[in-house]
């Protein structure tokens, strides 16, 4: 097993149909992690998808109600289940994860089989009505949580205005929609459709399983093959979008106001690019977006809000998957236009390759400090990985760190060459 001093690595073969295994072997911990995750498009059925990982994680065949799948987990002592959604570009992922231990236990404890064969259950077993669709008591209650969740929003003001920003600055396109899926299509999402949906994916959705814990390679191989793999599997799998698109800005950026019962206004604001998820510029709009707002010393913080006083916060990220810079921001709707005004000022100098030097240490440190915390963290290692093996790069974050560790103020002038500002959100106060 790899040393403290030395990191685990992946390891990756094909063992079904358009299913591919990944083992990250560490001794380091007591438990084992398994996550697969199914591959599919960002589009109209997002809602139905996410409706359906809901009802997957509430009951099974075996155990047809959460008290019965609690007192399942409770005999792998203690072991943790989640389902649920996410996304990846213009791609919707479906990700069943357990993590139960396995060492250090009284007697025979949670063996490998125990655990694999649980979460095959789970995904490929959930708990039917008469007709062959989902179960529909399960659906309805499940779809009274998600309509809450999806009105819920609405009260998360910084998160709907991101969430608003995102949506116009990429109009078109399935990244717009949110990976839980829209409220308006609920009502007409049944429970017979939702059967025809999760057997579909079962047998042609592309499939990544991820395992990390203290296990050899043909162990894994021939645990996963006998006790997670599933029959029907189709030789054809569904074609999937490319995980990475980007685009450049348009040439007017676009400006939406919109008004509500607010005591702070939420700024949002996109800035697009050409740059693709493997572009070589990508380490430096990293810096960039960091230099700007990803520490409490970036250039936002320190001048927006602490100088001059203009914001309660602000932060920006960038998305690989897009070439996109969200920036969000809480400010007082009168001083919504000097502290825009700012940030864009801010935006041109760090662009121009005006690196402040306490802001540029704080991102390198801040990259430094997530590869060393990824040793401590197996689910971050594994999302990391699985993004990285999507866009067909190096899934070891210690290449990514070097990359990002050698950008210089000249390789961010040439990065932010190629951002603008796309679109920007603003949510008001009525009375403003």
């Amino acid at each position: 097993m790899p040393t403290q001093a030395e990191p685990a690595r992946f390891r990756s073969a094909v063992v079904g149909p358009g299913i591919r295994l990944h083992l990250l072997p560490t001794d380091r911990f007591t438990t084992t992690l398994v996550r697969v995750v199914l591959h599919r498009d960002l589009g109209a059925e997002a809602t139905a998808t996410s409706l359906m990982s809901a009802v997957l994680e509430s009951a099974t065949q075996a155990h047809p109600t959460r008290e019965a799948l609690a007192h399942r987990l409770a005999d792998l002592y203690g072991a943790g289940l989640d389902v649920g959604v996410d996304k990846l570009g213009d791609r919707q992922l479906v990700s069943a994860s357990l993590d139960w231990p396995s060492r250090g236990l009284p007697g025979r404890g949670a063996t490998l089989a125990d655990g694999l064969s649980f979460l095959r259950e789970v995904l490929t077993t959930p708990k039917r009505g008469r007709d062959g669709g989902l179960d529909d008591e399960l659906v309805e209650t499940e779809r009274t949580n998600l309509a809450r969740s999806l009105e819920a929003l609405k009260n998360e003001k910084g998160r709907y205005a991101a969430r608003r920003c995102l949506e116009a600055a990429c109009e078109g396109e399935a990244y717009a929609i949110d990976p839980e899926g829209r409220l308006e299509d609920l009502p007409n999402v049944t429970s017979a459709a939702l059967g025809e949906l999760h057997s579909r994916l079962l047998a042609t959705a592309p499939v990544e399983i991820f395992v990390a814990g203290d296990i050899g390679w043909s162990e894994a191989k021939a645990a996963v093959s006998k006790h997670l793999l599933w029959k029907g599997r189709s030789k054809r799998q569904a074609p999937v979008p490319a995980p990475s698109s980007a685009r450049a800005a348009r040439t007017r950026p676009r400006r939406i106001v919109e008004r509500d019962t607010v005591s702070q206004g939420k700024l949002a604001m996109v800035f697009r690019s050409p740059l693709a998820a493997s572009s070589p510029l990508v380490p430096a709009a990293l810096v960039l977006a960091g230099v700007l707002g990803g520490t409490v010393v970036s250039r936002f913080f320190k001048v927006v809000r602490e100088t001059h006083g203009l914001c309660y916060y602000a932060s920006a990220g960038w998305a690989r998957a897009k070439g996109l810079m969200l920036v969000q921001s809480g400010v007082e709707p009168r001083n919504e236009r000097k502290a825009r005004t700012l940030m864009l000022r801010l935006f041109r100098e760090v662009a121009g390759g005006r690196l402040d030097a306490q802001a540029f240490e704080a991102v390198r440190e801040a990259a430094k400090s997530r590869v060393a915390a990824m040793r401590d963290e197996r689910g971050l290692s594994i999302a990391y990985a699985h993004e990285m093996a999507a866009y067909g790069l190096s899934p070891r974050p210690e290449d990514h760190l070097a990359r990002l560790l050698a950008v210089t103020p000249a390789d961010v002038r040439r990065a932010g060459n190629a951002i603008a500002l796309d679109t920007t959100f603003f949510l008001t106060s009525e009375t403003a």
